[in-house]
């Protein structure tokens, strides 16, 4: 397993999200514990967005199995439904992860120039995009 930064860590949670600690019997733990992270962000070659759709996969299949269809007076759940928005999710995530690996790029933002004649931006500045690479990447 690689040694990730904790904002590289951070930012999968977010994406999740899971940044606040709500779960277990004292309400102090995170959906998954850094562990976890970890192994998503193994799985998904370092890629932050990789590593939160497959975590995304893995709350969705936990919906399906536990959320069921449920009712109780005034409030249902569906399971299954929540499981596809889940799979939604995680397929878009993984997809834009895998093309960042691929072409080597950050894709959480983009630094965008406005699109200005040649008499508006400085010297030496084009229009387009630019995305920033590998080694800022979280």
């Amino acid at each position: 397993m690689a040694d990730y930064t904790p904002s590289k860590i951070r930012a999968v949670r977010l994406l999740i999200p899971d940044t606040e600690p709500i779960f277990g019997d004292a309400g102090d733990s995170y959906m998954f514990d850094e562990e976890d992270i970890v192994v998503f962000l193994d799985e998904g070659f370092g890629n932050a967005k990789w590593a939160a759709g497959l975590a995304s996969y893995a709350v969705g299949g936990s919906e399906a199995l536990i959320g069921k269809w449920i009712r109780n007076y005034e409030t249902q759940t569906n399971g299954a439904a929540l499981q596809k928005e889940w799979n939604a999710k995680g397929a878009q995530l993984v997809q834009q992860g895998k093309e960042e690996v691929a072409e080597d790029t950050v894709g959480f933002f983009e630094i965008a120039f406005p699109q200005w004649d040649a008499t508006r931006h400085p010297e030496g500045y084009s229009h387009g995009s630019y995305r920033m690479p590998t080694p800022y990447q979280w």
